[in-house]
């Protein structure tokens, strides 16, 4: 794709001096801190005795839930480049990110994973301000648009997942999806509907947002301008 002054929402080759792949290059050192052996053998042991009847067996510290680590770390490096990007295309370390913890949100498990709360404060955050907000998004091509709305898709469900608990960072990230005035709305507003032909007549059930001139439905806007999709979306859910 072309590149951009400002960024890209793609990780690919770059003939014109954007920084090189990601995917070429070795993923960040993980660190991870193991816990120590209970069982060390230079350890006093006292006698059975001594602990009482009463005390029970010792419990296991709860292992902290899986997590795309290396994904993380990649995206982390990606999206904080002077020259940024943000991966958007499938399987890509965004895609990744946002279904694994999408997956853990809905067990009730992100809360007890640093790395998935650390995706929520940071990379997860920057990548969606990036794409939606960003001047650098009129330089993009169509296809990179379509993935953009893609991964929009899993954040509104992530959204849904932790709706109940008032998540402010999320709640933020909502908001600015479904702002009609962001910098990739207004872009795409220019686009005819690929869902909704002109002149069409649509039931108050499948209407998301109603564009100001009926004659030229807007792709953006007939599909995430209005609070309305959110309250649909989480309907066809349950």
């Amino acid at each position: 794709m072309t590149a951009t002054t400002r960024g890209s929402p793609v990780g690919g080759n770059d003939s014109q001096g954007q920084a090189p792949d990601a995917q070429s290059q070795p993923p960040l050192p993980q660190n991870q801190t193991s816990s120590p052996n209970s069982s060390n053998e230079n350890s006093p042991v006292s006698p059975p005795g001594e602990h009482g009847q009463g005390d029970g067996p010792p419990q296991l510290e709860e292992e902290e839930p899986a997590f795309p680590h290396t994904d993380l770390a990649k995206l982390d490096d990606m999206i904080n480049r002077p020259r940024w990007v943000v991966p958007v295309l499938p399987k890509g370390e965004l895609e990744v990110l946002l279904e694994a913890a999408i997956d853990l949100s809905k067990k009730g498990l992100d809360v007890k994973c640093e790395a998935c709360q650390r995706f929520f404060r940071d990379g997860l955050t920057i990548s969606f301000t990036k794409i939606l907000t960003d001047e650098a998004v009129s330089g993009w091509k169509f296809e990179i648009h379509r993935c953009i709305i893609n991964n929009t898709h899993r954040l509104v469900e992530l959204c849904v997942a932790k709706l109940s608990q008032d998540w402010f960072p999320l709640l933020e990230l909502l908001a600015m999806a479904t702002n009609p005035h962001c910098k990739f709305h207004i872009y795409n507003g220019t686009r005819p509907s690929e869902t909704v032909p002109a002149g069409a007549q649509l039931a108050d059930d499948d209407l998301f947002a109603r564009p100001p001139d009926p004659r030229s439905p807007k792709l953006s806007q007939s599909f995430f301008a209005c609070p309305s999709f959110l309250g649909m979306w989480c309907r066809h859910q349950i």
